[in-house]
């Protein structure tokens, strides 16, 4: 992932084993829906040096937004394993949609709560957004031309599936729903993925 922000990658060879047990276990704080408010004050609740966490990022801002990316790329390597079983295109983002929907569930929300007002965080989520996009149109794509599904907007219906869980998420939505998000993108996945196969498939 490329970006402006000044964070040491987390696979970059120069991520010491202690730093990666830092990001896990800062992982964990904001998954139980901790917070914190300066870098001293997560140095001390973390027992490590103040100079270990600049090691990583150069504020608290870019180290959560660190952290975040972490547990999509996670998420996002799941989602890969994911498919590896299937041969099918159609199949291959059936599995890949699954466990993306699953990844807007209300672990996830936890992640993505303090990044609500970070400006940092735009570019980070925006690079995920349009690698999701982008691999469900190869997918779509793929299967169109294997004939498994119909002629269709392969872009247009990208951006759909791939905004689903996002959409599902907002807080202003979630009072109206008679289920989770992650139920609720999996009932309009099936719905909109079973409306463009073809009658063979």
């Amino acid at each position: 992932m490329q970006s402006n922000l000044s964070i040491m990658s987390t696979d970059s060879p120069s991520l010491r084993k202690r730093h990666v047990e830092v990001m896990d276990d800062l992982e964990r704080m904001l998954d139980q829906g901790e917070s914190f408010s300066t870098m001293s004050e997560l140095a001390k609740t973390l027992k490590i040096s103040l100079r270990t966490l600049y090691e990583i990022a150069p504020s608290k801002e870019e180290l959560i937004v660190a952290t975040v990316d972490r547990v999509l790329k996670k998420h996002g390597k799941i989602a890969m394993d994911a498919i590896k079983e299937h041969s099918s295109p159609i199949k291959k983002l059936e599995s890949f949609l699954a466990v993306a929907n699953q990844a807007v569930g209300p672990r996830l929300e936890k992640f993505t709560l303090p990044l609500a007002n970070l400006s940092t965080s735009k570019s980070m989520v925006n690079y995920h957004e349009q690698y999701i996009t982008d691999f469900i149109k190869s997918l779509l794509d793929e299967a169109k031309s294997q004939k498994e599904i119909k002629d269709i907007d392969t872009q247009a219906t990208a951006i759909l599936l791939g905004g689903l869980g996002r959409y599902f998420q907002a807080k202003k939505l979630l009072k109206d729903l008679k289920q989770t998000p992650e139920q609720t993108s999996n009932f309009l996945t099936a719905i909109i993925l079973n409306g463009i196969k073809l009658e063979n498939q």
